[in-house]
């Protein structure tokens, strides 16, 4: 029983290096996500939202091919379905909404919606069985559902071109990119997060060929230093960079936990648009966040408050 015992403490550092490293790697995908949707929008305003699709996947494809030589792309093709659903459901269709959302909305208002997005991940954590729908859960998405309402219920004016459709796209890429969290979890536990986010990055070329247009090279041949900037860093840092450590904090933390983090990118991402971009964010809209970020502040933190304290061992 000694050599047990002395592995112990061994044992239990690791796992809180481990740990501590998935809560540092989060934090850094939660800050890059912060800024992310301000030079998201300029690009896509730029460039036109679907030229901006088509360019930012071959770039992406571009980066991902030659990685993925070098990581070793081989998989079981029994995954191949579960890479599929996460690739072009979750990883694609997150790309989507949030590329025509934020083209048709200011970021501050489209993170407003973002913050929805931790929800949607615990109600399909729930659903298929991840993790249990609790009480507090339930009543954090009625009230994020009634700020979502709040939001929309003024047309959310004065926030883009065309903001009711910008905001249902946000809604769109937020259900997506759950489909992508819940079900990216087995392939990073099997692969390791780096091949599973360059697979999924790399496969999201195929469905964006659909938005190829007469315009599609001019454009791209003609982009400004300030959409090129934008480009690499959506592609390196944004993409790469920021899954790669949302996705090894996803493989080490519960789910719910994970996407709870997303709560504090709508503040962050109003602040930014603000400072950096000259996007005013109304009462209104804040409010309806602060709703929809009450909501998911119950969904979280209550859970704590109303679970059993565990016996001591």
């Amino acid at each position: 029983m000694a050599p047990v015992a002395a592995l112990r403490p061994k044992a239990y550092g690791k796992a809180m290096s481990t740990h501590f490293k998935a809560i540092l790697g989060l934090c850094a995908a939660v800050l890059i996500w912060s800024i992310s949707p301000s030079i998201v929008r300029a690009f896509a305003l730029e460039t036109g939202a679907g030229d901006a699709m088509v360019i930012r996947m071959v770039t992406n494809c571009i980066f991902c091919i030659p990685l993925l030589l070098w990581v070793g792309p081989k998989f079981d093709w029994e995954d191949l379905p579960r890479y599929l659903l996460v690739g072009i459901v979750g990883n694609f269709g997150y790309y989507v909404g949030s590329n025509f959302g934020f083209a048709n909305l200011s970021a501050g208002a489209g993170g407003m919606i973002y913050a929805t997005n931790p929800l949607m991940i615990a109600a399909l954590a729930a659903a298929l069985g991840v993790e249990r729908l609790s009480l507090p859960v339930i009543l954090g998405l009625l009230i994020s559902f009634a700020g979502t309402c709040y939001l929309f219920a003024d047309g959310l004016s004065g926030t883009g071109q065309s903001p009711i459709f910008g905001g249902f796209m946000m809604l769109f890429g937020c259900a997506c990119w759950a489909v992508y969290v819940v079900f990216a979890r087995p392939l990073i536990r099997k692969y390791g997060p780096v091949k599973v986010t360059l697979w999924t990055t790399a496969m999201c070329i195929l469905p964006a060929l659909g938005f190829l247009s007469g315009t599609t090279l001019n454009t791209a041949m003609h982009l400004s230093h300030q959409a090129i900037f934008s480009l690499l860093f959506m592609t390196l840092i944004a993409t790469l960079l920021s899954v790669n450590f949302w996705n090894y904090a996803a493989a080490v933390l519960p789910p719910s936990s994970v996407g709870a983090s997303l709560y504090v990118i709508p503040p962050c991402i109003a602040l930014i648009g603000w400072l950096f971009f000259n996007e005013a964010t109304g009462a209104k809209t804040l409010l309806a966040g602060l709703i929809i970020l009450a909501g998911v502040a119950v969904a979280e933190f209550g859970k704590t408050f109303l679970s059993k304290p565990q016996p001591a061992t």
